[in-house]
């Protein structure tokens, strides 16, 4: 049991540095708890399912988007670490949204 308590702590602190780097952009605000609610719901659910093979997701998860980020940022030279300039970041999250991605 406490190795589950340790797994589900992990996905906490996965998820909190995620939203600590971009999670702050995220477009509509009410996507936000949503997207906490999704990660760490499956996260506990596959604790509970299959136990210490659940932290292929845990940090699968965030390891992918960390690196779809990256690739995305550089195609358009937006630094990936503070995602700036900030302006053509949001605009390309609103292009997103709308289906384009081009």
């Amino acid at each position: 049991m406490t190795s589950d308590i340790l797994y589900f702590l992990t996905a906490v602190v996965l998820w909190s540095a995620g939203y600590l780097h971009t999670g702050r952009f995220v477009r509509p605000r009410w996507k936000q708890p949503g997207k906490l609610v999704f990660y760490l719901g499956v996260s506990a659910l596959l604790i509970y399912w299959i136990g210490w093979y659940s932290l292929f997701f845990i940090v699968g998860h965030p390891l992918i988007g960390l690196i779809f980020h990256i690739r995305v940022c550089k195609k358009h030279n937006i630094d990936w670490r503070n995602c700036q300039p900030r302006e053509k970041y949001l605009a390309l999250q609103k292009k997103w949204a709308r289906g384009d991605f081009q």
